[in-house]
């Protein structure tokens, strides 16, 4: 191939500046960014973009139109997101809920895998995900550890590009492992003394299995930010409230302040989980602060 062609394919990594491009004729390229794109650090694992290939060291130049992203970790044209809690590190469902909502503003898909079923604790945090989220997404139970539940989540994923996204060591990295059926990713542990995760993911990588799924194995997190918007229309992405808000007495009501709130109505009547509804006011309550200093 001539030198200085352009070429196109997907990143499938990028560390500390270089990336990792494969075409579709399944070669590596080894690739820099140019100019803004590296001055402004736009550049997401599952970008397709079009590279100068210049034969040992390549550019990218552009990147063509995203059908998805997410920001931190950031991953892009995703067909969606398993969404991994375990006992262990304690479970932030307000991470769950922030990319529930994520995977309903852009129409892609969403698992909950409660990984770690063959523990004890597993069978309460299954009960307690399949309450608050059974109506909005697919709740399964795995284990990476012992294989339950792997063959109907390989199923939901198979031939499909989804990003795994949780805590540090819920086993994301043991689940691409067991979904793989060989080792491919280092996993971690539980820190003995602060209970929480190890990181062993450090960068973003997508994993191509032999049937075509890809996985990309993100690293451990806990803070993740929707991009702002109105918080007038959060309740919209609370899919299991619609068929409440058609009782409340005021259109544009928030859930929050109001009187005669059908959705506030429902969660006394149990029909809507508490926890849930204290957590959809908290979202609120931050996005209003976000909103409301917008332009300072």
């Amino acid at each position: 191939m001539a030198i200085g062609t352009t070429r196109q394919g997907r990143i499938i990594k990028g560390v500390a500046g270089k990336y990792c491009v494969k075409t579709a004729e399944g070669e590596i390229l080894r690739c820099f960014a140019r100019g803004k794109l590296r001055k402004d650090g736009e550049l997401y694992v599952g970008d397709e973009v079009e590279v100068d290939d210049f034969g040992k060291e390549c550019v990218i130049k552009e990147v063509l139109p995203r059908s998805s992203m997410l920001v931190r970790p950031y991953v892009s044209n995703i067909d969606g997101i398993v969404i991994v809690v375990s006992p262990l590190p304690k479970p932030d469902f307000l991470l769950v809920d922030k990319l529930i909502i994520s995977c309903i503003q852009q129409g892609i898909d969403s698992v909950l895998c409660v990984n770690k079923s063959d523990i004890d604790e597993g069978d309460r945090l299954l009960e307690a995900a399949r309450k608050e989220y059974g109506a909005v997404t697919t709740v399964l139970s795995v284990s990476a550890e012992n294989g339950d539940g792997i063959g109907q989540l390989r199923d939901i994923v198979k031939g499909r590009y989804y990003c795994l996204a949780g805590q540090s060591a819920v086993g994301k990295s043991s689940l691409v492992n067991a979904l793989a059926g060989k080792e491919l990713m280092e996993t971690g542990e539980i820190g003995e003394k602060s209970g929480r995760g190890k990181h062993t993911t450090r960068h973003v990588e997508i994993i191509e299995f032999e049937d075509g799924t890809m996985i990309a194995d993100t690293c451990g997190f806990s803070m993740f930010e929707i991009p702002l918007f109105d918080p007038m229309f959060l309740a919209s992405y609370y899919i299991d409230f619609d068929k409440y808000r058609e009782n409340c007495r005021f259109r544009g009501c928030t859930h929050t302040v109001e009187e005669c709130c059908g959705v506030k109505e429902a969660v006394e009547l149990g029909k809507i989980p508490k926890e849930r509804y204290e957590r959809y006011l908290k979202l609120y309550e931050e996005f209003n602060k976000r909103w409301e200093k917008r332009y300072g």
